[in-house]
């Protein structure tokens, strides 16, 4: 079963949706007009970001 995370208001705190796997979230909130933009951690690094430049 696939875990939930809450997405709460950066500013009031308040609860905006329970959100599975994203890449990117956008949604206003309804109590304070604020809107909260979420982009996802990568889950894997990849393989050029292990490259150095030279």
């Amino acid at each position: 079963m696939q875990m939930l995370k809450e997405c709460r208001c950066g500013n009031c705190k308040r609860l905006l949706a329970r959100v599975g796997e994203f890449t990117e979230l956008q949604i206003k909130c309804s109590r304070c007009g604020t809107l909260n933009h979420v982009k996802a951690a990568s889950l894997e690094q990849s393989p050029m970001s292990a490259i150095r430049p030279i």
